[in-house]
Order: structure tokens, then C-alpha cells, then sequence
């Protein structure tokens, strides 16, 4: 069963690019599937794909504005 799309965005960042799509579970719950892709020294796309479900949005959240905070202090400090 495809799983139904609730939200798309793509990210360009430099040297690679994020895929993030918040889609609908067969138990009609959402979740986040973010998938990184790169060119590696052949040539050919490495994905690398993490699944966020609902339940842990909030402190997936938490943690990721944490990490985001600590490099943004860190930098300031260099």
C-alpha cells in the first residue's frame, strides 16, 4: 500500500542533498522519513534514509534544536 504524502521538502546543501517527507502510515499516523543522498568518488548516489515516528517528534525535536544550539555556541566561541 503506498503510503499517502502529507508534506515535501527538498534541501540542497553543499555537497548533498535532504529529502524531507512527512508521510501517513497504514495505522494513519504520520511520520518523517529524511533521506540524505550524495555522489560517492564512482559517481553513483549513496541514500542514507531515517524514519521519525510520531510518537518521538517531540523529543527528536528537543535533541535536534540541542545539537543545533551546542554548534551554534561552539561557533561563537571559535
Amino acid at each position: 500500500m503506498e503510503k499517502k504524502l502529507l508534506f515535501s521538502e527538498t534541501l540542497k546543501g553543499s555537497g548533498r542533498t535532504y529529502f524531507f517527507d512527512l508521510k501517513e502510515a497504514s495505522n494513519g499516523k504520520p511520520f518523517l522519513s529524511i533521506v540524505g543522498s550524495n555522489k560517492n568518488q564512482e559517481g553513483e548516489y549513496e541514500r542514507v534514509r531515517l524514519l521519525v515516528f510520531s510518537d518521538d517528534f517531540e523529543k527528536f525535536t528537543e535533541v535536534l534544536n540541542k545539537a543545533v544550539t551546542h554548534q551554534a555556541n561552539a561557533s561563537e566561541a571559535a
